[in-house]
């Protein structure tokens, strides 16, 4: 991840010095599909390094009409009235939304009309492994590239050959558009109700078509949040997007942004993951915690088996000295949701291991070998399994992008494919992987 080398470089660094408002145009569904609307992993968040963890990647074009009652806030932001209530609304997606344990795949799809044969090579891998879900980036920006102007088409390819196929759908929408940024950078959107709006219009047109929607991707990254972090913005967006879901598939999962790995508390670099959930949870007396039903986490475990944790039971090495170089990252963001008495579930939507990773920053990977990377991979599902139980779902980063990057990219060796969609040990071994 390009980022992750940023903030390794400044986490070396700091350990040296110290040990508004709006209208919007009636959406209009655009006639051409020849613009992706997903990143397909090649401008989603590439996986992170070092100090912040991995992160990142036919059907009808008719627009759906908006119909949900919305109200204009007095900051600008338009938003349905009246707010779901969180406890009554957590608990019933959890337990309707996903089944028992949902094994997932990050995976690279093609929205193009050419891309049917691509994906189902992508489907046939993830149900031949016996999983049943994947994560798919789908940047706003291309979805919307002007007020009101839609581009579904791309998005209903890969909603229908996936969904027709069986195979459930997370899709994380990240990625504004220039013209919703607030230019006088007083905050992240100048209107939050046009991220409503977007969201009201996709989770109605996928509706029982889309499981889980994950409102964005690392928001505790500056460059993912126009340059600086700020928790009020990510609420905000938060709030937006789970009442614009819940008008338009009240039965669709909501799930709150993974959040980088990452010991730096820089924001216009990055906040640090727990720091940075700490400040959700109290922020306005914990008003946002309502809008979400279950809490996406991203962890990076290095060369590091996953019952490894800092500083209870360290590894060794250059990348051995913060919790967040460690896949038992996650018992220290549920620490923070259980300080608040939060029992919601939690979706483990990026981890994996890379072996060796030729892209610079990626040095622990040469520590990993194939089989290490397959014995780990099933290891965190066994140890998920053994000592999380309010862990419901896990996605492996990732399926499949070594068949479309070069060796050189930092994602080709995170794959559990080869380049030629043959099974790399980590393929086989979760394969093999019992499956509850």
């Amino acid at each position: 991840m390009r980022q992750f080398r940023i903030l390794t470089f400044v986490l070396v660094i700091a350990m040296l010095v110290a040990g508004c408002g709006g209208s919007k145009a009636t959406p209009t569904a655009a006639t051409s599909g020849s613009t992706s609307t997903t990143s397909a992993g090649s401008t989603a968040t590439t996986r992170a390094t070092g100090t912040a963890a991995v992160a990142s990647p036919s059907g009808t074009s008719s627009a759906v009409s908006q119909s949900g009652t919305a109200a204009t806030s007095t900051s600008g932001s338009t938003v349905a009235s009246p707010a779901p209530s969180p406890s009554s609304t957590a608990s019933t997606a959890a337990t309707s939304g996903p089944s028992k344990f949902d094994y997932g795949f990050n995976v690279f799809a093609r929205e193009d009309a050419n891309g049917q044969p691509f994906n189902q090579q992508v489907i046939s891998a993830v149900k031949g492994a016996g999983f049943g879900w994947v994560r798919v980036p789908l940047l706003w920006a291309n979805f919307e590239p002007a007020p009101g102007a839609w581009n579904p088409l791309p998005v209903d390819r890969l909603v229908n050959q996936f969904g027709g196929a069986g195979v459930k759908l997370l899709l994380t929408v990240s990625d504004a558009p220039q013209w919703a940024i607030n230019k006088n950078g007083q905050s992240y959107l100048s209107n939050y109700g046009d991220f409503q709006q977007l969201m009201q219009f996709l989770a109605s047109r996928y509706k029982g078509k889309v499981q889980a929607w994950e409102i964005w991707n690392e928001e505790n990254l500056a460059s993912n949040m126009n340059g600086i972090v700020r928790v009020d913005d990510y609420c905000r967006l938060l709030q937006a997007g789970y009442l614009g879901v819940k008008a338009g598939d009240p039965n669709a999962l909501v799930v709150f942004g993974g959040l980088t790995p990452t010991g730096v508390n820089n924001p216009k670099v990055a906040i640090d993951d727990v720091t940075y959930l700490n400040q959700f949870y109290t922020h306005q007396n914990g008003y946002y915690t309502k809008f979400f039903d279950v809490l996406g986490v991203h962890t990076n475990a290095t060369d590091h088996p996953p019952s490894q944790l800092y500083p209870s039971d360290p590894g060794t090495g250059g990348w051995s000295n913060s919790g967040s170089f460690y896949f038992r990252r996650a018992e220290q963001l549920r620490q923070v949701m259980q300080n608040h008495g939060d029992a919601r579930p939690v979706w483990i939507t990026e981890f994996g291991w890379t072996t060796a990773n030729q892209a610079p920053g990626y040095g622990y990977g040469a520590n990993v070998s194939p089989q290490q990377q397959a014995q780990y991979l099933v290891g965190a599902f066994d140890w998920a399994h053994t000592h999380w139980p309010w862990v419901t779902g896990m996605f492996v980063w990732n399926l499949n992008y070594s068949v479309i990057t070069q060796p050189s990219d930092e994602k080709y060796p995170w794959s559990v494919l080869n380049s030629d969609w043959s099974p790399r040990p980590a393929y086989t071994a979760l394969k093999a992987m019992p499956k509850s």
